[in-house]
């Protein structure tokens, strides 16, 4: 972040940076450049969004930027660095521009004179999409599932191919990111490799068992969503005494 603000005070270019933190939080010394702001979290930052030209996410990592795409959303671009889910959300050149880490691809003309501007914003993760992620990833699952059955407490070093474990209970790992497996313990697996491994083992009983039917999970997932659409807005004022739904 100082790289930046100090590659555009060289290039003489004038700007102000807004800063929403907590810098006690986080334990750290506010920069001392003038053009550098700070303010408080908040959660109302619509206006500063709508009126800056660009919102900036510069992070070494990111799961989902609510940020980048709120920004998006109210058509301002961004300027952020190259983790993996910023090629989800943001398209170079067209909705803001993506940095290397280390800024080696920082174009400061580009930034200043080519503000991307009219570009479409497309929802991601629609509750549509979701859908036809889980319906495929239903299909794709292997049609030999075999059922885990411990005999005694072992470690599985293996959880990730957990599907579902003790009729949906959450699976205790250990300090090493294993799952912790008590005697009795039921789960099942998609794998056949590791379901034989298991059974030479001896620790446990492995059965095999039909694939989960896709139809239901889908069904299932489907319900869910009818159920949240449901939902009503629902006003309350509070000087009134009136609570009003749509």
């Amino acid at each position: 972040m100082l790289m930046l603000a100090k590659e555009l005070k060289k290039a003489n270019v004038k700007f102000r940076w807004t800063i929403f933190t907590d810098l006690n939080l986080y334990n750290q010394k506010p920069f001392d450049m003038e053009e550098i702001v700070y303010m408080q979290p908040s959660h109302d930052l619509w206006d500063y969004i709508v009126e800056a030209d660009y919102g900036v996410q510069l992070s070494d990592t990111e799961g989902y930027s609510y940020f980048i795409n709120e920004c998006l959303e109210y058509g301002t671009p961004v300027i952020c660095t190259d983790f993996p889910s910023a090629h989800e959300c943001l398209e170079d050149g067209k909705s803001g521009y993506i940095l290397d880490m280390d800024l080696k691809n920082l174009d400061i003309d580009k930034i200043v004179n080519h503000i991307p501007i009219n570009f479409k914003y497309t929802e991601k993760g629609k509750v549509e999409d979701w859908i036809k992620i889980l319906d495929k990833k239903e299909k794709e699952k292997s049609k030999d599932m075999y059922k885990i059955i411990a005999k005694q407490n072992y470690t599985d070093k293996r959880p990730e191919l957990i599907e579902k474990y003790n009729d949906g209970q959450e699976i205790n790992y250990n300090i090493e990111g294993n799952a912790t497996i008590k005697r009795n313990d039921v789960y099942i697996i998609n794998d056949t490799k590791r379901a034989e491994e298991i059974k030479a083992s001896g620790f446990a009983e492995v059965k095999k068992i039909k694939e989960v039917e896709t139809a239901t999970a889908k069904a299932k997932t489907e319900t869910a969503v009818k159920k949240t659409r449901k939902v009503k807005n629902i006003e309350i004022d509070l000087d009134k005494g009136t609570v009003k739904e749509d």
